[in-house]
């Protein structure tokens, strides 16, 4: 088994978080022997075996390393792990394969990912420049270029980086999403609103940018266009927090209408004192069916603004506006499950109503 390969770099030039902590002062002993038992390690972890030399006067780290019997190619190791999610636990593999040849396109870009997905920016976006200096086409490094760019909140030169990638190749949708991104930062929600329909043109399914498109037009004063896209993403579905995020987007606009007309409600105050003078004659069970229903016919979506539009329940028959099936609702989980949010807040109607009911 002979010599195969060797690298050196300053003491300064390795990141001391890969060490064990307490983090170690440069050139100490801790310092060099933590350095010397990192880089074996990793050699180790893929069938390799490395020997260490440190050179106080030069303040560098030699790493001389061979070839074992069962050697696995590291690249595809961190690539897997990547895949995996596994960021942090590929960090010092990528190191070590970064001093073992500095040029090297695809561990340049993953290194510069993994410690973009770490929140460490600085480092993505030296790394990830250094890709684009090699390879000038990397789409994907141009695209985590800006991304890391925009962490930073340097949003311009996200866009620029983004821009980029788009005249590379226009279908890439989450260059198209993270521009959407950083010009909706710089309000500049015309400009968003062209890259967010591109992207939904690429991805017709990516309900993050049916809620952005809605966000776009409420900023730009078309709030009354925007309800249609939160809507899409409901039906749509993915994700549950982007669900989640949609439905309080409506659940806002439908606040916002209910709301001006007045501080109290007349109407829902009456309606919840119907529904209570009702539930006198029901089993609590009954009374928990009830909000049941409601709850899944709400998760489809009830209009509480648009008094023309009916709906029907199987637990009470007629025929019911959604502003009215909402009071109920909300009356109802009172009997039982008092904190239950349903994403409108009608305490004080319901505070008067139960006075009236008594």
């Amino acid at each position: 088994m002979s010599q195969e390969f060797s690298f050196k770099l300053g003491f300064d030039d390795f990141d001391r978080s890969l060490l064990d902590h307490p983090t170690p002062a440069v050139g100490s002993d801790d310092f060099k022997s933590k350095i010397t038992e990192f880089f074996a390690k990793q050699f180790k972890g893929f069938g390799g075996k490395a020997r260490v030399v440190i050179d106080d006067a030069s303040r560098e780290i030699e790493v001389l390393w061979t070839k074992d019997t069962n050697w696995k190619d590291p690249k595809q190791k961190t690539l897997d792990m990547l895949n995996a999610g596994q960021v942090k636990q590929s960090l010092p593999i990528l190191t070590t394969l970064y001093h073992t040849d500095p040029s090297d396109i695809d561990t340049l870009y993953r290194l510069g990912l993994a410690y973009s997905e770490m929140g460490q920016y600085q480092q993505a976006t030296e790394l990830l420049e250094k890709t684009v200096d090699y390879a000038p086409d990397h789409v994907h490094a141009l695209v985590g270029l800006g991304v890391a760019e925009a962490a930073r909140g340097n949003l311009l030169i996200a866009e620029g980086w983004l821009k980029k990638a788009i005249t590379l190749e226009p279908a890439n949708r989450w260059a198209l999403r993270n521009l959407a991104g950083a010009l909706m930062k710089q309000r500049r929600f015309d400009d968003a609103l062209v890259a967010i329909r591109q992207c939904l043109a690429v991805a017709t399914d990516d309900i993050a940018m049916m809620i952005a498109y809605g966000d776009c037009l409420t900023e730009l004063g078309r709030g009354n266009e925007s309800e249609a896209h939160y809507r899409s993403a409901i039906r749509t579905g993915g994700p549950e927090h982007l669900v989640d995020l949609a439905k309080s987007r409506l659940t806002k606009k439908s606040e916002q209408a209910f709301r001006l007309s007045g501080d109290i409600r007349p109407d829902v105050v009456q309606y919840m004192q119907n529904a209570l003078e009702r539930f006198k004659s029901m089993e609590l069970s009954q009374i928990q069916n009830l909000a049941l229903e409601l709850t899944l016919l709400g998760n489809k979506g009830l209009n509480i603004n648009d008094p023309a539009k009916k709906y029907q329940i199987k637990t009470w028959a007629g025929d019911y506006t959604g502003l009215h099936l909402i009071s109920i609702m909300y009356a109802a989980f009172q009997q039982f499950a008092p904190d239950t949010d349903i994403g409108i807040d009608l305490s004080k109607e319901y505070r008067l109503a139960a006075k009236r009911a008594c």
